[in-house]
């Protein structure tokens, strides 16, 4: 819709909601029967609502419209607080430095279609905003002062510098080394499969309904249209392993087969010479790297070991949880238009994200295990060795130092 349009249809329609705000305030205001204490209470929310309502039309007023100039100024890290930083990014000013070093986000930023210019700073800000709100990119443009489509640009652009790191950190390989150690940590802490190491299991997420692939993406369990994704949550409850989208009709077992996960820990276990295991739902197949609960229970023992063991599976929904709780951008139906956005890019660099806040600020319920996990600087230091083995196999190619300026107009 262009955006003279949709500055007259943004107006009109707060002003409509205002209105019968109003009519609906006035209407309880002289409402008989009704204890003095249960109107005091309907009112005030309503008055919230209308003062609300109001705040939004001003900011539609001023950054909906067309022919109003921005600053187009370069927003910096130290020029926001550290309260409204964690708030509304989710990390305070010095770890989104560190985040920016980890991921070598260049000083200059060029983007498509236009071209225009950005510094890196501004892209880590506007991206980590964009997935922790619900705003839209004409709200956001009341904090960063840029036009919404130069948000969109370099928000873009973002998700195309950050996601070939994020993939390669959400490999169940960059845990290698770490996973017996995992494994007799969970065991000493009641685990009663020694050589449980992680959990795996599928979460979904709703989307729009496509114009293109409806049915595949239609799941009737949930009665929605979906992605979903296969992940893997270790003891310490960083995500190993994020394998996706799939499309929302596909089957547990469906993805465990497409992400190799089975094979790939039998080839994990080999260079170990240790055995290692992971723990799934009943809907997984039983292999020696991969255990179930038990399907029909006939014994005490069996049915005791299903509900030990599904307490500690607990630990990836929680996980699911917190990473829907951090970036509600990911889990927004409305946002989720999967053939006219990179939402699969956003969902795996939220779980990389996820990741990054659990090192910071710990896990769901770090006591819960008993397990800590990593510091940043460990979790950095494990992704860049497992990076490093894929360029000596030849399986990436070496990235240098980080760049200077990255062009997105030329690809990445």
């Amino acid at each position: 819709m262009p955006s003279r349009v949709g500055c007259a249809l943004e107006r009109k329609r707060l002003r409509k909601q205002y209105d019968e705000l109003a009519r609906l305030f006035a209407s309880y205001a002289g409402v008989p029967g009704l204890r003095e204490d249960e109107r005091i209470v309907i009112l005030r929310t309503i008055r919230e609502a209308m003062v609300q309502c109001l705040a939004d039309l001003e900011v539609a007023k001023r950054y909906w419209n067309f022919n109003r100039s921005v600053t187009n100024v370069p927003k910096t890290v130290d020029e926001f607080s550290d309260d409204w930083l964690r708030q509304h990014c989710r990390f305070v000013g010095w770890e989104i430095k560190e985040l920016m070093r980890i991921l070598e986000i260049p000083s200059t930023i060029r983007v498509r279609g236009t071209g225009r210019v950005f510094t890196g700073e501004e892209g880590m800000l506007v991206m980590l905003r964009r997935l922790a709100c619900l705003d839209t990119l004409h709200q956001m443009s009341a904090t960063f002062e840029r036009p919404a489509s130069g948000l969109s640009e370099l928000h873009n652009a973002m998700l195309d510098l950050v996601y070939p790191y994020a993939k390669q950190a959400l490999q169940l390989e960059v845990w290698e080394s770490e996973l017996p150690r995992l494994a007799k940590e969970l065991h000493d802490e009641g685990c009663l499969i020694p050589t449980c190491c992680g959990f795996v299991d599928g979460t979904i997420f709703k989307i729009r309904r496509p114009t293109e692939g409806e049915d595949a993406a239609y799941n009737g369990w949930k009665r929605m249209h979906a992605t979903k994704y296969q992940a893997v949550v270790l003891s310490n409850f960083m995500v190993a392993d994020f394998d996706g989208p799939h499309p929302g009709s596909a089957a547990d077992p469906n993805m465990l087969r497409r992400s190799n996960l089975v094979e790939r820990l039998r080839e994990i276990v080999d260079r170990l010479g240790t055995s290692v295991s992971l723990y799934g739902d009943a809907a997984y197949p039983l292999s020696t790297v991969l255990y179930r609960p038990y399907r029909n229970e006939t014994t005490a023992e069996q049915a005791r070991f299903n509900e030990d063991m599904s307490t500690f599976r607990l630990a990836v929904e929680w996980v699911f949880g917190k990473l829907e709780q951090l970036w509600p951008f990911v889990g927004d139906k409305t946002r989720r238009a999967v053939l006219l956005r990179q939402t699969g890019k956003e969902d795996v660099i939220a779980a990389l994200l996820t990741n990054f806040h659990t090192c910071l600020c710990g896990g769901v319920t770090t006591d819960y295990f008993g397990i800590a996990p990593p510091t940043l600087q460990e979790y950095e230091r494990l992704v860049s060795t497992h990076m490093r083995a894929d360029q000596d196999t030849g399986l990436q190619p070496t990235s240098g130092h980080p760049q200077l300026v990255y062009d997105a107009t030329q690809g990445h």
